[in-house]
């Protein structure tokens, strides 16, 4: 099965550089290449994808703010952010934005690969210097406005599915160790986002990281 990719990159050496890289990759093929946030709210809907990797810094609208507009556009295209760019708030912004990973333009095609294939099965993933960024953030803050003691209490179960996205397994592995079915983990994890009010694996797992509801699992890329 070829996981659909699209690009959302300003820069075209890049973005042609990306394009011919994927084109070459197994399983991966890119059906959309956008130089702007409009350009690809305005197109990515009449050609889907799986996966979008996303620049943070495009001229006109930012990437923060495509993310969040393409989980209402596009509900079932997971955004995969891919900048220069290490700034905590950015990265923050994007997270609850709903990316489901952040990437530095520095590390290689084939952790490029791995990581969109991670995300299409379902995890989240972070270069480790963006992981270690994240973590330090979560140690130093005060603990959020929006406690988990003040929202309906987590069951057992959606912890232990919050360990395992903690932990960077993809979906069929948390079904496998979960013992249920694809349908129950789609239920918990929609349960868990409302209570956590995030809309993406990464955002609830830094949420629940922050507050000690499970702990830092190895970051993935």
């Amino acid at each position: 099965m070829q996981i659909k990719v699209s690009l959302v990159e300003d820069n075209l050496p890049v973005a042609t550089e990306l394009e011919k890289w994927i084109a070459g990759t197994h399983g991966l093929t890119c059906v959309g290449a956008y130089s702007s946030a409009e350009e690809a709210l305005r197109l990515m809907p009449q050609t889907p994808s799986d996966i979008a990797l996303v620049d943070l810094r495009l001229p006109g609208m930012s990437g923060v703010e495509l993310i969040r507009r393409l989980k209402i556009s596009c509900p079932n295209t997971q955004c995969l952010v891919l900048t220069m760019y290490a700034e905590t708030d950015l990265i923050f912004d994007a997270l609850k934005a709903g990316a489901c990973g952040y990437l530095l333009k520095r590390i290689k095609p084939a952790e490029i690969a791995d990581a969109i294939r991670q995300v299409h099965a379902g995890g989240s993933v972070m270069t480790p210097r963006i992981a270690r960024r994240v973590l330090a953030m979560l140690t130093s803050q005060p603990a959020s406005k929006v406690s988990l003691t003040e929202d309906p209490r987590l069951t057992d179960r959606e912890k232990d599915v919050l360990q395992c996205m903690a932990d960077g397994k993809a979906r069929k592995n948390i079904v496998d160790s979960l013992d249920i079915n694809s349908h129950t983990l789609d239920y918990v994890i929609r349960c868990i986002y409302r209570k956590l009010h995030v809309q993406s694996a990464a955002a609830a797992v830094s949420m629940a990281v922050r507050e000690g509801i499970v702990s830092p699992g190895k970051p993935s890329v």
